[in-house]
């Protein structure tokens, strides 16, 4: 049982949901399929020798990760690029029956400025991965490591860092015109976007973290609308961990949906205020009258007996991330689940 800021009493309830293949499943992304039960889930597998490989599910949210298809999908190498790494993020639909898929990918040869960094990658096609994969270049290509989250209404969202420059930056990413936009928060030091939801004509709703000159070191989460066509943010809004005075040290949305009740649900991961202890959240906020944003409901998620859960993507009142055990021998072993929050 787990317990919100209000006092509302909650169930969650939790499953397993792994790729049955060899390797480490870490889900990363999540959207429902357009005119289906089914959902997309987005993520990476991890196999012998470390290597990296981008994972799609098509199917239902249930049986664990069996009752549907799971497809290996990978940013193709090139003679002058060999890749060796690629982790999907978000998904989306596409147009005619496509999939929309951002993530990061690694070469083994480039001539970029970083070889080892993380380059960042767009890709609309079907499901298998036969489609077209474009990289994504924000900064002018200036940038040490680049990670794209999540795309949604012809928009796609992530963050780089530059060499010598560890701060983060976010940005936006036009999946039709291939422009990368530069994304700052008034008065912040840095900027993270993980989340991104459409919701019609040139409004979408941003989630994220951010620090800045009044937070000092804290880091918080946000929420923000931003109007594309204007390039203009407005009803920006901080969230600390259950809401408290005392700031927390970290506190990040990891991604967002919309919820029935004209509000969002995220899932969040946090560091606490005295730095002893983090973990993970469901956290939901309805609109106030006026279009801001209210007081965020929290909802803790712990998978049972484990040492360590990330809530890293969620869908309807699904939280989706991963969760570290140890087995006798001390080798900790790393899986994937679905929380499903009961209010």
């Amino acid at each position: 049982m787990s317990e919100n800021i209000n006092l509302e009493v909650s169930t969650v309830h939790y499953t397993d949901f792994n790729n049955p293949a060899t390797g480490q499943t870490t889900i990363q992304g999540i959207r429902g399929v357009s005119g289906s039960e089914n959902v997309y889930i987005s993520g990476s597998l991890l196999g012998q020798n470390n290597a990296l490989q981008g994972l799609i599910y098509e199917g239902p949210l249930k049986g664990g990760g069996n009752d549907g298809k799971w497809y290996v999908v990978n940013f193709p190498s090139t003679p002058s690029a060999v890749v060796n790494n690629t982790s999907c993020y978000g998904p989306n639909n596409g147009p005619n029956g496509t999939v929309q898929i951002v993530g990061s990918y690694k070469t083994a040869t480039s001539t970029d400025k970083a070889p080892s960094g993380n380059l960042g990658f767009y890709y609309e096609g079907p499901v298998d991965g036969s489609g077209t994969w474009v990289q994504v270049s924000p900064n002018g290509g200036n940038t040490n490591n680049v990670f794209v989250h999540s795309v949604m209404g012809g928009i796609a969202v992530g963050n780089y860092d530059v060499e010598n420059d560890k701060n983060g930056h976010a940005f936006l990413y036009n999946t039709t015109t291939k422009e990368c936009i530069n994304f700052k928060l008034p008065d912040s030091l840095t900027n993270t976007l993980y989340g991104i939801w459409h919701n019609g004509d040139d409004s979408y709703t941003l989630a994220g973290g951010y620090s800045s000159l009044h937070l000092g070191k804290l880091s918080q989460a946000f929420l923000v609308d931003y109007n594309a066509k204007t390039r203009k943010i407005s009803n920006l809004k901080t969230f600390s961990y259950k809401n408290e005075t005392v700031l927390s040290i970290i506190t990040h949305f990891e991604g967002i949906t919309v919820s029935e009740d004209n509000g969002y649900n995220m899932p969040a991961d946090w560091i606490s205020a005295n730095g002893e202890g983090g973990g993970a959240s469901f956290v939901s906020v309805r609109r106030n009258s006026n279009g801001s944003f209210g007081e965020a409901n929290w909802v803790d998620i712990e998978y049972p007996n484990s040492s360590a859960t990330s809530a890293n993507t969620v869908y309807r009142n699904n939280i989706l991330g991963i969760y570290t055990t140890e087995n006798d021998s001390g080798t900790k072993v790393v899986s994937s689940f679905v929380a499903k929050v009961s209010v």
